[in-house]
């Protein structure tokens, strides 16, 4: 993120993909709290910008005091335990070891419930294809050297979790210069710092997903600890030195009603919809267990999601089980292409998108030439959480490729009798809530009546996608909005695809559970956007099954 000048890319080296990243660590299963503020919380604010081998950096000194005022409002004192948050500032190799060992003293000294928190804002350095990283103090060289291991991302992470502290987390707002490979005796290196085996030094990197994470019953940490590592842009591309992020980050800490998840995704979603002219998309790549905690409140319906990477959409394990399919032959305003309602068998959980794929994940994949730049109605409302639009099923298909590609998972369109579960989520009226309709449970047409309904005046555009209530499984605006694409189609060449749902155009007819609608697979529509499905591997079915 730390850039020599403004709208300029990171210097000194070859540039590789820039950022920050961040290393969370939490207690399994913490439950919600009304407030996050009940155990000791330390945080160190390390600023580097005076350096002597690499560029000058011009706007690390506010980021380090943006974030710190925000974590003094969220009931951190400073990392020596005493007092408010304090910046340290251009600290030497020698000083910054020196103040992360007495910041690891005094997480120790706090006991096992100790909340704490690292931010590093500076340059930083990509250890060639070695995949680590390290914090450069202002007095680092150009090369690597022994003791380059202490201020690695790997052998700080297990420096602080061997604190005993229940929740660490570590935010690393820097440039990362790639340095040559390091030499075998690096990982050596590092084994040793962090009592680990060399051969699982490589996997300090977390495997992708914010989700159940299975340790080797030889692990050296806890089993309540966990870590998540983030960065500011996506690889090959550049961070600025606009203050943008550490603005975003700052407000989210001081968010309430989400947890450490929640603020980090709406980080990397806001930042990549700024409206300065610089464009970043902050990514994370992690491991852990159990909930995430909170900076100051935590949302409770919002504890068994999770999501793939950063630019995932948040998504939903849905239970095995029957539910009914299609509609009864009374229904008002069926069509003879629904079938009549029958109990259907869906025999494998799943996965489903909490909400529709909003504009943020999508112009992440446009950002990739991986998508096409479609209509946005983000420019009308600058919310993250507007849904994506404009959006052909070949559009769908590709965007779902590189979905695939980022996570390391296979994403899908749901079927159409995986969608209507999904949507009814085990009830047999028109629609989930019951047989009737009203202006306060979806975003549809709203001068429109069904079966003697109220309306309203009509809006005419998509809102953000946690806009109305979930339903029973958790899932958002399955029904108005968007029209969401399914893999159904209407004969065997697929000449015409299936969408369900209805959308903020749609009368509200539309919206019931059984309803169908057939486009042609290329035909892009301003109120057509989608909802993501994955299997679940076995060892994430756990209790949904």
């Amino acid at each position: 993120m730390i850039m020599p000048s403004p709208g300029g890319g990171c210097s000194g080296l070859r540039a590789l993909a820039t950022g920050w990243l961040i290393a969370l660590l939490w207690l399994a299963g913490l439950a919600a709290p009304a407030q996050a503020s009940a155990e000791p919380r330390l945080a160190l604010v390390i600023v580097n910008g005076a350096y002597q081998s690499f560029d000058r950096l011009g706007s690390t000194y506010a980021d380090g005091e943006k974030v710190a005022t925000a974590l003094n409002a969220t009931g951190f004192t400073d990392a020596s335990g005493t007092g408010p948050v304090q910046v340290r500032r251009d600290l030497t190799r020698a000083a910054m070891a020196q103040a992360i060992a007495d910041f690891r003293a005094q997480l120790a000294a706090a006991g096992p419930k100790a909340f704490g928190t690292l931010y590093f804002s500076g340059h930083g350095a990509a250890l060639g294809s070695y995949g680590d990283v390290m914090l450069l103090p202002v007095d680092a060289g150009r090369d690597l050297s022994p003791e380059s291991a202490s201020l690695t991302r790997a052998a700080l992470t297990h420096h602080l979790l061997g604190s005993g502290a229940q929740t660490v987390l570590i935010v690393l707002d820097m440039c990362r210069n790639v340095l040559p490979a390091p030499p075998p005796t690096l990982t050596q290196m590092i084994a040793a710092e962090t009592g680990t085996e060399a051969s699982a030094v490589g996997e300090l990197a977390g495997s992708k997903g914010l989700r159940r994470m299975v340790r080797a019953a030889a692990a050296t940490i806890r089993p309540d600890q966990g870590y998540l590592v983030a960065f500011s842009t996506s690889a090959d591309q550049v961070a600025f030195d606009d203050g943008v992020f550490s603005k975003i980050l700052a407000e989210e800490i001081r968010r309430p009603q989400q947890n450490i998840a929640d603020a980090l995704k709406r980080v990397s979603d806001r930042v990549a919809l700024s409206s300065g002219r610089n464009f970043q998309k902050p990514t994370f790549d992690y491991g852990l267990q159990g909930a995430p905690p909170c900076f100051i409140s935590c949302d409770r319906a919002a504890s068994d999601r999770f999501y793939d990477c950063a630019n995932c959409p948040w998504m939903r394990a849905i239970p095995a089980g029957l539910s009914p399919f299609g509609s009864p032959p009374s229904e008002p305003g069926r069509s003879g292409d629904e079938p009549v309602q029958a109990q259907v068998r869906i025999d494998r959980p799943f996965a489903i998108g909490v909400y529709e794929v909003t504009i943020a994940e999508w112009n992440a994949c446009v950002r990739d030439n991986a998508c096409a730049k479609l209509g946005n109605w983000a420019r009308e409302n600058p919310n993250p959480l507007i849904p994506a639009s404009d959006i052909s099923y070949e559009d769908a298909q590709a965007f779902l490729a590189w979905l695939t590609v980022q996570s390391g998972r296979a994403y899908r369109l749901p079927s159409e009798q995986e969608w209507e579960y999904a949507s009814r989520a085990g009830a047999p009226t028109a629609f989930p809530w019951g047989d009737d309709i009203s202006p306060s449970m979806a975003n549809y047409d709203h001068t429109a009546r069904y079966h003697g309904s109220d309306t309203a005046p009509y809006r005419g555009y998509p809102e953000a996608v946690n806009s109305y209530p979930a339903n029973a499984f958790g899932l958002n605006q399955m029904q108005g909005n968007m029209w969401e694409w399914t893999s159904g189609c209407t004969d065997t060449s697929c000449r015409a695809r299936v969408m369900r749902g209805g959308s903020f155009e749609s009368a509200p007819g539309a919206l019931r559970a059984a309803n169908r609608f057939t486009v042609p697979p290329g035909k892009r529509r301003q109120d057509a956007g989608l909802r993501v499905v994955r299997d679940l591997e076995p060892d994430e079915i756990g209790g949904t099954t």
